[in-house]
């Protein structure tokens, strides 16, 4: 089936990309050329390249390629999946993507490439959109954490459905951050080098009572940092790993794909649909106005709009 062509091409936002994206695209142009990619290739990723820089203007604040992460990168892909991409498209626009970040890393204007992190889909793949969890699989999700007895993923869970925080932000958390008594996670660095407090529940209260006292028994030295991998403690766990994590939680309620942005998008959803105004959710999740929250983060519930609905049998 062929995939629907989607149309973010628009001459007046490209002068106003951000100036660095523009300097590096320019280069890596340079670089296509003299490596001898052929002129359909170096149109089909300027094209592909270009749509993705409007996106990035449209919908996150215009910043730098060197600023986003493989969070931002996914949301895109995700909004391409929503507006009828296939797989195959979804994998040249990755492939284009990739190729930009494997040049600047190259050239030494990054220490790592942010595509290496998103899975690629197969050909003949069926695109998972984004998951929302839905308060039947949160149970499950709490129910088969407790089985696993790993206390440290069962608290990055839930701290993370809780706080709705991203990726980047939840893997820099130290414990002098959070203030157990108010639930409050204060002066965390999240984009654009905003620094946010976050807010978590009386259940992630008690996992992190739970996993503070489960290191000291061990006598388990994290230099200070709420996540860490393997017996690496003197560092905070990567976003990579944060990754791994989800597909496991995934794996044991038969989401497979679950990706560290879907807590957030989950956990905006279910505080809406629980009551919560959509400005405190925007609030909550750091968004400059409730739009973005909206139109990326809400997955309306349509059985409590179907109920409504029938009251009025029309």
């Amino acid at each position: 089936m062929r995939s629907k062509r989607i149309v973010l091409h628009d001459e007046e936002k490209l002068k106003r990309i951000n100036p660095e994206t523009m300097k590096i695209f320019q280069r890596y142009k340079v670089d296509m050329t003299m490596r001898n990619l052929s002129p359909r290739t170096q149109k089909h990723y300027t094209y592909d390249l270009q749509q993705w820089f409007i996106y990035v203007y449209d919908n996150q604040d215009n910043r730098s390629v060197k600023e986003l992460n493989d969070e931002d990168i996914t949301e895109f892909l995700y909004f391409c999946t929503s507006e009828g991409n296939n797989a195959e498209r979804i994998k040249a626009r990755t492939s284009a993507i990739s190729a930009l970040y494997k040049f600047m890393r190259k050239k030494r204007m990054i220490v790592e490439n942010p595509t290496e992190f998103i899975d690629r889909p197969r050909r003949g793949m069926r695109i998972t959109k984004q998951t929302y969890l839905t308060p039947e699989q949160v149970a499950l999700m709490r129910e088969r954490l407790i089985d696993t007895k790993d206390l440290q993923l069962r608290t990055y869970a839930m701290l993370s459905l809780s706080t709705m925080a991203r990726a980047s932000a939840i893997a820099s958390i130290r414990w002098d951050q959070i203030d157990l008594e108010g639930k409050i996670i204060k002066g965390v660095l999240e984009k654009e080098g905003k620094i946010v407090d976050l807010f978590f529940s009386d259940e992630v209260k008690y996992l992190l009572v739970q996993l503070k006292e489960q290191r000291a028994e061990k006598h388990r030295d994290d230099h200070g940092w709420l996540f860490f991998s393997g017996r690496n403690t003197d560092k905070p766990v990567n976003t990579g790993t944060l990754n791994d994590w989800s597909k496991r939680i995934g794996s044991m309620i038969g989401v497979p794909t679950l990706h560290p942005h879907d807590f957030r998008h989950s956990g905006a959803t279910l505080l809406k649909n629980a009551g919560m105004s959509l400005e405190d959710v925007s609030v909550l999740l750091s968004h400059e106005s409730t739009d973005v929250t909206k139109k990326y983060y809400i997955k309306e519930d349509t059985g409590r709009i179907s109920s409504i609905k029938s009251n009025y049998n029309i």
